[in-house]
Formats: structure tokens, sequence, C-alpha cells
């Protein structure tokens, strides 16, 4: 990630759960809308809308950023 979007996740971050909650829900619908537009196959659509709905009945099971990331380097 470039210094800019760092900044950006920074600034994101430091806002309220709330705030976060509908930045992630914003996300979400954004790609949704991108893999629709684009025409993802079936699978993948129905695969984002299988995590937003799962994300909706459950907003507080979330993992937080620096453990995906964490988990995301010991791969590489």
């Amino acid at each position: 990630m470039g210094k800019l979007k760092d900044k950006n996740l920074d600034e994101i971050l430091k806002r309220s759960m709330a705030e976060k909650l509908f930045v992630v829900e914003s996300l979400w619908e954004n790609i949704r809308s991108e893999a629709v537009k684009n025409g993802t196959d079936k699978e993948g659509i129905e695969f984002v809308n299988e995590r937003l709905e799962a994300y909706k009945k459950n907003p507080t099971k979330i993992k937080k950023w620096e453990d995906i990331k964490k988990g995301y380097l010991k791969k590489k």
C-alpha cells in the first residue's frame, strides 16, 4: 500500500465503531456492485452477498485488521 492509502486507512481506524462499520458496509456494497457491473461469475457474487449478510447478522464478529495483516504476511 502506498503512503496515501496508509494515511486514509489510519484516518478510518481513528473513527468510531459505527463509522468504521459504515465504511465496511459501503465497501462491501461497492464490491458487490462492481462485481455485477463487470460480469463477475455467479459464484463470486453469491460469495460477496453471503459475506455481507453474515456481517449484517453479526457485525461484532469481525477480525481486526492487524490480525488479518499478520496472517497474510506470514504466508508470504
